[in-house]
């Protein structure tokens, strides 16, 4: 066996200790070993928010209190509303925790004056996540949540997605509703009792009268499954446990208006395109933009849901969005919204109008959000 020298030794051993210490040795030189830490990326980034306007506090031990902005909006404060959820999923989403990266220690609720269904969907997918990965320990403490906001997410099931919570009491006299809530569901890839719960769900909240839309039964969930089912493809790196969807409902039975909310956590719907059966379909399509504008994501989105499908082999997560939105065309009222990667598509129809919105935003969604909405 050959002896190693000193300098060799040496090495090793400090290469151990930035190793056991979350540290990855990436440049070596001759005289010395240069460690970058796995954690800067991230504190970088969270340092960088907290320039930007985050509201966090930073304790001993690098340990993390995230306070949660006023409104959680995507249409009126996107910026805010993502930059909270997005520092969930940095400070959770990792594997291996070690004593160089910021710990997320507690969400403050508190301030929280509105919040949308689109966005607690979101934030109630990153805190479910979050509580799966340390084997649901998670305890919300709503003690000085506002009440409405209390109430709201009692409504929505937030708190039975969580083993442990703290007790409540709410105002037992309310005023009566005429909006019926779908509560949280949140299912597997391969989860075919959560398919069958969420037609059950919809026929109670629509009524009698989901008889006349055989597409609310069926149709409505075969197209989420599509759409998950590209989420998540086996050469990205996903783990069973990763592969969940959350999803929510409400039906208003004064106005007849249905909407359904959508949100998956793996590849983003312009990262699944360069792998798809229709790649060249959308290079075709995005033949005609300028080069600059091609690989914006708001793009590649418009791309997904209007490219024809001419067989059922070139089915893909917009095939899915396409049987949505040709239902909303067939009414005549309605709106489909997709928000995945940094952009967002949005088709609209009201009063024989047609719109079609594409945005582009500095901030990425971890994941693909649908809300889909139309008028029965």
């Amino acid at each position: 066996m050959k002896k190693i020298t000193k300098k060799e030794r040496d090495r090793d051993i400090l290469r151990a200790f930035f190793h056991r210490t979350g540290r990855d040795v990436l440049v070596a030189g001759r005289a010395k070993i240069n460690p970058i830490s796995k954690a800067s990326k991230i504190n970088r980034w969270i340092n960088a928010q907290i320039k930007d306007g985050l509201k966090c506090e930073i304790r001993r031990n690098r340990e993390l209190f995230l306070t949660l902005p006023t409104v959680m909006n995507f249409s009126t404060n996107y910026h805010r509303t993502m930059q909270a959820i997005q520092t969930i999923r940095h400070l959770t989403g990792r594997k291996i925790f070690n004593n160089q990266c910021y710990r997320l220690c507690f969400v403050d609720f508190s301030k929280i004056q509105y919040i949308s269904a689109s966005a607690a969907l979101v934030l109630t997918a990153e805190l479910s996540k979050w509580d799966d990965s340390v084997r649901q320990r998670l305890r919300p403490k709503v003690k000085t949540w506002d009440k409405n906001i209390l109430t709201q997410f009692d409504e929505l099931g937030f708190f039975d997605l969580f083993r442990n919570k703290d007790s409540f009491e709410l105002e037992k006299e309310k005023e009566p509703s005429n909006i019926r809530f779908v509560k949280y569901m949140k299912g597997h890839l391969h989860d075919d009792e959560k398919t069958q719960h969420l037609k059950r769900e919809i026929k109670r909240i629509v009524g009698e009268d989901l008889g006349k839309w055989t597409f609310l039964y069926s149709g409505l969930s075969e197209a989420i499954t599509n759409v998950v089912h590209h989420a998540y493809p086996d050469n990205k790196g996903y783990v069973e446990d990763d592969k969940k969807w959350y999803l929510t409902a409400s039906y208003d039975d004064q106005s007849r208006t249905i909407k359904v909310v959508f949100f998956d956590q793996g590849i983003t719907i312009p990262g699944s395109l360069p792998d798809s059966k229709i790649h060249e379909k959308v290079l075709s399509y995005l033949s005609k933009l300028p080069l600059a504008d091609r690989k914006r994501d708001e793009q590649l989105l418009k791309a997904a849901v209007e490219i024809k499908r001419s067989s059922t082999g070139e089915e893909d997560r917009g095939k899915g969005l396409q049987d949505l939105l040709e239902f909303i065309k067939q009414r005549g009222e309605g709106y489909l919204s997709i928000m995945s990667g940094k952009g967002l598509y949005k088709y609209s129809q009201h009063a024989n109008k047609t719109e079609v919105k594409s945005v582009s935003f500095a901030l990425p969604v971890c994941g693909t959000l649908i809300v889909w909405s139309t008028k029965l």
